[in-house]
């Protein structure tokens, strides 16, 4: 059972009243069941994939006309939604940075307006990520992170045979041969920019559509593992003997704008194991 619109708007008001009157030991209660009524009501109404995407982009793209959006807003959706329909990367410069008002619900795209007496906006801002991967981590818990990968995902494949890493739980899923090449070329990317970060000022990290890079090895699962283990131990070490400050290196990336290695080893560490909920499907579906 999911909660209703108005249910949601009831979480919401309650939450910001709580958080008005100084109680955040309870606002953040609310606020999660709020995130997670969103959640379970997506879920239930279908999480829209390929064509149907556009067609779903459009309806809202009609409601936000009809609502008054601002051109920056409908421009912004416009180029993103061509992005899909061409299936590539959504640049920065289609989707620039996002940002919107705790105190008014305003949306701004690229640059935060600047503080002034008459506007507060720049100390009420939220910045949206491109995704939840982005959600801050310590150097030290990253690192903690990208070193317990390697155990995670031995684990998520252990027992299965040859054959079984060949089954798909379905028909258009990865089966877990494929799971593990595309984890390969992740880390193959997070160590390609880290190096870059390190050794270069601002560097361009180049945006690489690394699911469409998962069919390109011929590694076997063990080979991938090995590879795999061998390649984070060296990055894990590496990061382990660089200074503080060094975490926070740039580089400019065409679709998330300005990262970090401490963004970028963060991004790539909750990646990996968004991934292992998938692992535990494919198990289920070939039978372990």
């Amino acid at each position: 059972m999911t909660a209703s619109f108005d249910d949601l708007v009831h979480l919401i008001r309650t939450a910001r009243g709580l958080e008005a009157g100084g109680y955040y030991g309870l606002s953040k209660l609310l606020w999660a069941l709020v995130y997670a009524e969103e959640i379970k009501a997506s879920n239930a109404a279908g999480i829209p994939r390929g064509a149907d995407l556009d067609k779903e982009l459009g309806l809202i793209a009609d409601s936000l006309k009809a609502s008054g959006a601002s051109e920056a807003i409908l421009s912004a959706l416009d180029k993103g939604r061509q992005a899909v329909r061409d299936d590539r990367t959504v640049s920065y410069e289609d989707v620039p940075a996002v940002y919107a008002s705790r105190t008014t619900g305003e949306i701004f795209l690229g640059d935060p307006p600047e503080f002034t007496d008459n506007n507060d906006h720049r100390l009420a801002l939220r910045q949206f990520a491109s995704i939840w991967y982005f959600e801050p981590m310590s150097p030290q818990e990253a690192l903690v992170a990208l070193e317990a990968g390697p155990n995670t995902i031995e684990a998520a494949v252990q027992g299965l045979s040859t054959e079984q890493f060949q089954i798909a739980p379905a028909p258009g899923e990865w089966n877990m041969r494929e799971l593990l090449g595309h984890l390969m070329m992740a880390q193959d990317l997070l160590a390609e920019r880290v190096d870059l970060m390190l050794n270069h000022d601002n560097p361009l990290l180049e945006g690489k559509a690394v699911w469409a890079m998962a069919d390109r090895e011929t590694l076997s699962p063990g080979e991938l593992l090995e590879r795999f283990h061998v390649s984070r131990e060296q990055l894990v070490t590496r990061l382990k003997a660089i200074s503080l400050n060094d975490w926070w290196r740039g580089g400019w990336h065409s679709e998330f704008g300005q990262q970090t290695v401490l963004s970028q080893s963060t991004y790539f560490a909750r990646h990996e194991m968004s991934h292992m909920p998938q692992a535990a499907q494919i198990r289920r579906g070939v039978g372990v």
